[in-house]
């Protein structure tokens, strides 16, 4: 049986900062108690309070595992979240709210949730906590990402504002009001001007947002800075560290941007394999190439394999190994789920690094995919279009995607045909212009695509896997940048190094589309 007054006793030493003398009447007592779900809790609530959370996880989750009681699982919740061990932190926190419910656990909850993007049943959450605790701010400021999340953001932005009249000083609010400015009004001087008012009130992870938008307003050295200021206050902040090298990667600064970048996530890969390469080691006589990221990716750094000595194997999508096993027999071409995990590994978007191959001489900029033609004949000239991005997080998508209505001039002119080549078309553009020939319904993989993209006399794109894939085909392509565009595309307005038959038609402000689709058109007339 726990002695009362020895436990007593090691909470008031903790409160009174004696931590190691706290510590080791906790665990005398384990020693006459080890399963004491009371005691265990206490042990763990104990580290919890000094910060200690993986031992403090340890002990809660024996607690837990004997008796769950409301206290234990959302600590052990904390604990988890802490750590970073979002899904864990869930699911003790999700259980915790059926034994009791308060306000800390939702909060903790609904952030794990969005941590490991499940938004569903963070919008669920948040929610049910506004409704339940609609004056606790950070019940406000869930609910303004939850309305975020679902595609409200008229309404997401009209709550921020209506709370930050009541409570101007809520540093929440001004972030996510900055976001929303992003992304309803593509306003990045007036969403950097939130994010500052955030960094004052004690946001300190706004300082990362402002990089993000002095880098969309091209002023890369007040980006790199407070990039830099980020790393200052969250050293292992992957996040940042990868947009760090993205901005300098921008500016052609190869060695130190792709330092920073190769550190990007890996949470991914590191599932399929126990052997990554990693800086200064040899390449060995077998390798396994992981084509990682998006398609584009995959089809822009595919053109470095033929440099690689050793014997290769590529994981690639099912949706491109049609294609390159054509066009790369040397290789072996693999499903992810046959990955060696023993294997060295390297990510295809880190060739260029690995091989230390600048941006000075980027190979094969003339094309270096090979295709058939598809059989498609018209006596009009021939133009592929693709208005819409892929989902690589809402802000890229926003940034890249043009709105299929501010196509419309070139829909109606009289002597080209149009041939749609959006497989996903969320803007319903394909329904919405029945004079556009719909080629992208009947694609199958990116040989289907690449033979269509052969028979166009032009292809206009955003920045896509299609941009990618024509350029890697030599075909004729007019690309559609954002004003903030992806590093790969340099700062460049007009060429590109990566293609030699690709076009750039840049924005020349930071939300109209107007300019370069009239220059498309001119080129087009």
């Amino acid at each position: 049986m726990i002695d009362v007054n020895i436990l007593n006793k090691a909470i008031a030493l903790t409160q009174k900062g004696h931590v190691l003398e706290a510590e080791k009447l906790y665990q005398d007592l384990l020693i006459q108690n080890p399963d004491d779900y009371i005691l265990l809790s206490a042990t763990g609530l104990f580290y919890v309070n000094v910060r200690d959370f993986k031992k403090a996880s340890e002990y809660l989750t024996k607690a837990v595992n004997i008796k769950e009681t409301p206290g234990t699982l959302s600590a052990l919740g904390f604990a988890e979240y802490e750590q970073g061990k979002f899904e864990n932190a869930a699911e003790w926190l999700e259980k915790a709210l059926t034994a009791g419910e308060n306000a800390d656990i939702y909060h903790k909850l609904i952030l794990s949730l969005f941590e490991i993007k499940n938004y569903k049943k963070a919008v669920e959450y948040a929610d049910k906590m506004f409704e339940k605790y609609p004056d606790d701010m950070r019940s406000v400021t869930n609910k303004v990402k939850a309305l975020t999340q679902s595609g409200k953001l008229i309404e997401a932005e009209n709550l921020c504002i209506e709370n930050l009249k009541k409570q101007p000083d809520d540093s929440g609010l001004w972030f996510h009001l900055g976001y929303l400015k992003e992304l309803i009004f593509c306003d990045d001087i007036q969403a950097r001007e939130c994010y500052k008012a955030a960094l004052e009130l004690g946001n300190k992870e706004a300082n990362y947002n402002i990089a993000v938008s002095c880098q969309k307003l091209g002023e890369f050295d007040e980006a790199e800075k407070y990039y830099r200021k980020m790393l200052e206050l969250f050293p292992n902040d992957i996040d940042t560290m990868t947009s760090l090298g993205m901005c300098l990667l921008t500016r052609k600064k190869f060695k130190e941007g792709y330092d920073l970048f190769f550190r990007r996530n890996t949470s991914s890969i590191d599932k399929m394999t126990n052997n990554p390469w990693k800086p200064g080691e040899d390449l060995p006589e077998e390798i396994v190439v992981i084509c990682d990221q998006g398609f584009g990716d995959h089809i822009q750094f595919i053109r470095y394999l033929p440099f690689i000595k050793s014997k290769i194997k590529v994981a690639a999508a099912k949706q491109l190994r049609e294609l390159f096993q054509k066009n790369y027999p040397q290789a072996e071409f693999i499903d992810y789920e046959e990955i060696n995990p023993e294997m060295k590994s390297l990510r295809i978007t880190d060739l260029a690094y690995i091989l230390n191959m600048d941006f000075n001489n980027i190979p094969f900029s003339e094309g270096y995919l090979k295709s058939e033609t598809a059989d498609i004949q018209h006596d009009k000239l021939k133009v592929g279009l693709c208005w819409e991005a892929g989902s690589a997080g809402i802000r890229t998508m926003i940034n890249r995607t043009i709105h299929i209505r501010c196509f419309e001039p070139l829909l109606n002119l009289e002597n080209i045909q149009v041939y749609s080549f959006q497989v996903r078309d969320t803007l319903k553009g394909n329904e919405k212009y029945p004079q556009m020939i719909n080629l992208a319904k009947d694609f199958k993989n990116f040989s289907d695509t690449a033979e269509a993209l052969k028979a166009m006399d032009v292809v206009i794109t955003v920045d896509t896997s299609v941009a990618h894939l024509a350029g890697a085909l030599g075909v004729k392509t007019f690309l559609l940048l954002p004003y903030a565009s992806d590093w790969r595309w340099f700062e460049d307005t007009r060429t590109t190094p990566w293609y030699k038959s690709v076009r750039i038609f840049k924005q020349t402000d930071h939300i109209s589309w107007e300019e370069p689709i009239n220059n498309v058109l001119k080129e087009l007339t």
